[in-house]
Protein backbone atom coordinates (compact mmCIF):
# COMPACT_ATOMS: atom_id res chain seq x y z
CA UNK A 1 0.00 0.00 0.00
CA UNK A 2 1.01 3.71 -0.79
CA UNK A 3 1.10 5.83 1.69
CA UNK A 4 1.02 9.99 0.62
CA UNK A 5 1.66 12.39 3.98
CA UNK A 6 0.91 16.33 2.94
CA UNK A 7 1.64 18.42 6.04
CA UNK A 8 -0.48 22.02 6.24
CA UNK A 9 -0.20 23.90 9.08
CA UNK A 10 -3.75 25.26 7.90
CA UNK A 11 -5.09 22.33 8.54
CA UNK A 12 -6.95 21.88 11.83
CA UNK A 13 -7.98 18.05 12.27
CA UNK A 14 -6.12 15.76 10.17
CA UNK A 15 -8.31 13.65 7.66
CA UNK A 16 -7.50 10.83 5.66
CA UNK A 17 -8.35 9.66 2.49
CA UNK A 18 -8.14 6.13 0.74
CA UNK A 19 -7.79 5.80 -3.09
CA UNK A 20 -8.62 2.31 -4.49
CA UNK A 21 -9.91 0.38 -7.09
CA UNK A 22 -12.25 -2.11 -3.93
CA UNK A 23 -13.04 -2.58 -0.85
CA UNK A 24 -10.01 -5.27 0.27
CA UNK A 25 -9.56 -7.05 3.76
CA UNK A 26 -6.70 -5.08 4.26
CA UNK A 27 -8.60 -1.27 3.60
CA UNK A 28 -10.94 -2.53 6.15
CA UNK A 29 -8.92 -2.91 8.61
CA UNK A 30 -6.70 -0.08 7.95
CA UNK A 31 -9.74 2.22 7.91
CA UNK A 32 -11.02 0.35 11.68
CA UNK A 33 -7.67 1.24 12.80
CA UNK A 34 -8.11 4.74 11.73
CA UNK A 35 -11.27 5.55 12.93
CA UNK A 36 -10.44 4.15 16.66
CA UNK A 37 -7.54 6.52 16.85
CA UNK A 38 -8.81 9.20 19.52
CA UNK A 39 -11.65 7.55 21.17
CA UNK A 40 -11.39 6.43 24.59
CA UNK A 41 -8.77 4.07 25.86
CA UNK A 42 -9.56 0.87 26.56
CA UNK A 43 -9.41 -0.76 29.91
CA UNK A 44 -10.16 -4.48 30.53
CA UNK A 45 -12.47 -5.35 33.64
CA UNK A 46 -11.57 -8.33 35.26
CA UNK A 47 -12.91 -10.19 38.85
CA UNK A 48 -11.04 -12.10 41.11
CA UNK A 49 -12.31 -13.07 44.82
CA UNK A 50 -15.70 -11.45 44.28
CA UNK A 51 -14.28 -8.13 43.36
CA UNK A 52 -14.02 -6.66 40.13
CA UNK A 53 -10.64 -5.04 38.69
CA UNK A 54 -9.86 -2.28 35.90
CA UNK A 55 -6.57 -3.50 34.35
CA UNK A 56 -4.69 -1.18 31.46
CA UNK A 57 -4.12 -3.23 28.15
CA UNK A 58 -0.28 -2.62 29.00
CA UNK A 59 -0.58 -4.59 32.96
CA UNK A 60 -1.44 -7.53 31.04
CA UNK A 61 0.72 -10.52 30.13
CA UNK A 62 -1.24 -13.32 28.71
CA UNK A 63 -5.16 -14.30 28.36
CA UNK A 64 -6.48 -17.67 27.84
CA UNK A 65 -9.42 -20.16 27.78
CA UNK A 66 -8.82 -22.47 31.06
CA UNK A 67 -11.74 -25.42 31.46
CA UNK A 68 -14.39 -22.97 29.89
CA UNK A 69 -13.42 -19.68 31.91
CA UNK A 70 -11.72 -16.96 30.12
CA UNK A 71 -8.49 -15.62 32.73
CA UNK A 72 -6.21 -13.37 32.29
CA UNK A 73 -2.43 -12.92 33.86
CA UNK A 74 -1.07 -9.86 35.33
CA UNK A 75 2.52 -8.87 34.92
CA UNK A 76 2.79 -9.91 38.63
CA UNK A 77 1.49 -13.67 37.45
CA UNK A 78 -1.73 -12.77 39.54
CA UNK A 79 -5.29 -14.44 37.40
CA UNK A 80 -7.96 -12.21 36.75
CA UNK A 81 -11.71 -13.51 35.27
CA UNK A 82 -12.88 -12.05 32.37
CA UNK A 83 -16.47 -12.29 30.99
CA UNK A 84 -15.69 -11.03 27.30
CA UNK A 85 -15.03 -13.63 24.53
CA UNK A 86 -11.23 -13.70 23.29
CA UNK A 87 -12.51 -12.31 19.97
CA UNK A 88 -13.83 -9.21 21.06
CA UNK A 89 -10.94 -8.66 23.55
CA UNK A 90 -8.65 -9.30 20.43
CA UNK A 91 -10.24 -6.50 19.02
CA UNK A 92 -10.53 -4.13 21.50
CA UNK A 93 -7.09 -4.78 23.07
CA UNK A 94 -5.20 -3.75 20.02
CA UNK A 95 -1.73 -4.04 17.95
CA UNK A 96 0.40 -5.13 21.06
CA UNK A 97 -1.58 -8.13 21.29
CA UNK A 98 -1.64 -11.17 19.35
CA UNK A 99 -3.55 -14.52 19.39
CA UNK A 100 -1.05 -17.64 19.55
CA UNK A 101 -4.18 -20.42 19.52
CA UNK A 102 -7.78 -20.32 19.65
CA UNK A 103 -7.58 -19.91 23.30
CA UNK A 104 -4.80 -17.76 24.12
CA UNK A 105 -3.93 -14.31 23.66
CA UNK A 106 -0.40 -12.76 24.32
CA UNK A 107 0.93 -9.14 25.00
CA UNK A 108 3.72 -9.28 22.54
CA UNK A 109 5.90 -7.11 24.51
CA UNK A 110 5.62 -9.02 27.44
CA UNK A 111 7.05 -12.36 25.62
CA UNK A 112 10.02 -13.23 27.69
CA UNK A 113 11.28 -15.53 25.21
CA UNK A 114 10.13 -18.70 22.88
CA UNK A 115 11.21 -22.48 22.96
CA UNK A 116 11.09 -25.48 20.38
CA UNK A 117 8.65 -27.72 20.90
CA UNK A 118 7.11 -30.88 19.78
CA UNK A 119 5.15 -31.17 16.53
CA UNK A 120 6.97 -27.84 14.79
CA UNK A 121 5.20 -25.87 17.93
CA UNK A 122 6.91 -23.74 19.98
CA UNK A 123 6.48 -23.05 23.95
CA UNK A 124 5.98 -19.00 24.79
CA UNK A 125 7.02 -17.94 28.50
CA UNK A 126 5.68 -14.57 29.38
CA UNK A 127 8.00 -12.23 31.56
CA UNK A 128 5.45 -13.25 34.38
CA UNK A 129 6.36 -16.76 33.84
CA UNK A 130 3.23 -18.11 32.48
CA UNK A 131 3.41 -19.85 29.42
CA UNK A 132 1.90 -21.79 27.00
CA UNK A 133 2.09 -23.49 23.30
CA UNK A 134 2.13 -21.78 20.00
CA UNK A 135 -0.17 -23.89 17.60
CA UNK A 136 1.17 -24.70 14.12
CA UNK A 137 -1.83 -22.52 12.96
CA UNK A 138 -0.39 -19.19 14.17
CA UNK A 139 3.21 -19.55 14.27
CA UNK A 140 3.90 -18.16 10.85
CA UNK A 141 2.29 -15.44 11.82
CA UNK A 142 4.13 -14.87 15.34
CA UNK A 143 7.57 -15.73 13.51
CA UNK A 144 7.15 -12.86 11.00
CA UNK A 145 5.95 -10.42 14.21
CA UNK A 146 8.68 -11.09 15.76
CA UNK A 147 11.13 -10.88 13.17
CA UNK A 148 12.18 -14.84 13.76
Amino acid sequence: MKVDVKLDPNVSEPTAVIHAAALTPELVSAIEILEKLGTQPFFLTAKKDDKSFVLEPTQVDIIRTEGGIIKCYNQQGQDFIVTRPLNELLEQLGSNFMRISKSTIVNIYRIDHLSNSFNRTMYIIMKNGVSDYITKNYLKDIRNRLGL
